[in-house]
Parts: structure tokens; C-alpha cells; sequence
């Protein structure tokens, strides 16, 4: 009920991303405003108020939450009741060089950043200086997860290669292309049921998606 409560919320970003479509951003299928939500919007239903910046402290004894402003100045906000929702993390499962050496998936910077580097090195590959073995580096893209987001990642991405860019890449080039998707366990989506896992890696390996299970 508006004005029954008054609420404040405090976050480093003024929207909500919906995170299982990231995949369809990052190939160009869908656009990164279709994905986000304004928290302003949602929280004037409410009367609310919104604040960009962040939560450094929580002082419980005194009810009060130590914030930083976007700007850096520090300030103060009174409570009786607090909910903290701090989100998460690419889980990396503590292998090496997965933050230094991989793009990762978590938000739209994320999926702007694969886009870029999925174009350059096909721009990369086309030039006459490139060995070919090169460009077959530079032309197989690896998915690291076999989870929903890795499956649907891979998948859009087979798609904009063999729908896009076959339009626009020399067949002698786009002959190199390929995409691999890597999975820990013994099957992909092994959270579902293994009829599901099946059907997506028969699919996958008739379309010519390598699919490599077991994997450490």
C-alpha cells in the first residue's frame, strides 16, 4: 500500500537486469533495454525513495547503514527495518586463471564486451597476415559451462555465427569457425532431467556444437 511504509533503497545501480536473457544480448538478438528495469520507476509505485550508492557498514546497535553516495561522500541512513539483498557472484569454483583469462556472463557490460571481442577476432581472422592456425584459434569459441546460461549462450551464439556472419565472412575464413562447450559432470544441464541433457547434446552434436563432458 503507498505511504504505508517508508522505504529507501541504496544500490551502485539504478536498475534491475534480468540475467537468463544476457545470452540473447550478447549475439544482437535482443537489446540491453529489453533486460533492465528502472528501480525508480518501480519504487515511485510505493512512494519510496531511491539513492545511488552503496552500503559499507551496518551499525545494528545504533539502527543505522554507513552508505557512500556515487560521488564519494559518505552518509548515514536510520532504520527499524532492514533487508539486505547484496546479489551475487560469478562463482569461479576456485579455478585459476577463470577472472584473468575468461569473459564472463553476469551483467550487460559483460555481454558488450563478448560481443566486441567475438567481432574483432573475426576482423582479426580475415586479414591476409593471419596464419591459419591462428585464425583457427582466434575463430573457436569456447564456452565454459555446461549450466542453463552456458547451453543458451552457446546456442545463440552458433546461431549468430551460422546465421550472421556466414552472410558477410569468406567461406575459406568462416570454414574455421567452431564452438565448443565444456561441462565438469558427465552431461550437460544436469540439473534437469536426463531426458533434457539427452535431446540438447545429440541436438548439439548434429549441428556441430562440440560437446565436452568431464572436464577438469
Amino acid at each position: 500500500m503507498p505511504g504505508f511504509y517508508d522505504t529507501t533503497i541504496v544500490s551502485p545501480k539504478n536498475y534491475f537486469l534480468f540475467t537468463p536473457l544476457l545470452p540473447s544480448t550478447t549475439v544482437g538478438t535482443l537489446e540491453p533495454q529489453a533486460l533492465v528495469e528502472s528501480i525508480r520507476k518501480i519504487v515511485k509505485s510505493c512512494d519510496g525513495a531511491f539513492l545511488c550508492g552503496e552500503a559499507i557498514e551496518i551499525d545494528p546497535a545504533r539502527k543505522l547503514v554507513h552508505c557512500v553516495g556515487i560521488d564519494g561522500k559518505p552518509f548515514d541512513l536510520e532504520y527499524d527495518l532492514l533487508v539486505v539483498a547484496v546479489g551475487a557472484e560469478v562463482n569461479t569454483f576456485g579455478i585459476k586463471g577463470v577472472k584473468e583469462y575468461t569473459n564472463q556472463l553476469k551483467t550487460v557490460s559483460d555481454a558488450r564486451s563478448i560481443r566486441k571481442r567475438i567481432i574483432k577476432n573475426c576482423e582479426i581472422a580475415c586479414l591476409p597476415t593471419i596464419r591459419d592456425d591462428e585464425r583457427k584459434r582466434l575463430l573457436h569459441f569456447v564456452v565454459v559451462g555446461g549450466g542453463p546460461t552456458g547451453v543458451e549462450f552457446a546456442a545463440e551464439l552458433y546461431d549468430f555465427i551460422h546465421e550472421d556472419l556466414v552472410k558477410v565472412i569468406a567461406p575459406p575464413i568462416f570454414s574455421h569457425m567452431a564452438v565448443s562447450l565444456i561441462q565438469n559432470a558427465d552431461h550437460i544441464l544436469n540439473t534437469y532431467d536426463l531426458k533434457i541433457s539427452n535431446y540438447t547434446e545429440n541436438l548439439f552434436r548434429r549441428e556441430g556444437i562440440q560437446v565436452i563432458t568431464n572436464a577438469e
